[in-house]
């Protein structure tokens, strides 16, 4: 075997040995079990708060 296949070879099993040990660790489940509870909570005001902001003259560039 010729060292550049054999060195792609080792990386794709490097990197399937990873991509295998992440799943095996996964804690998405512990994650949405925490956060379920949010899906509960209500919302403080019906609709959105609407800040006024002033415009002013400065900010508008005028581009001749």
């Amino acid at each position: 075997m010729s060292r550049l296949p054999f060195r792609l070879f080792s990386l794709a099993v490097s990197i399937a040995l990873a991509g295998i040990v992440m799943a095996i660790g996964d804690d998405d489940a512990v994650t949405l079990n925490r956060i379920t509870g949010y899906r509960e909570w209500k919302k403080v005001n019906p609709e959105p708060v609407k800040v006024q902001t002033p415009v002013s003259i400065a900010a508008i560039s005028v581009v001749d």
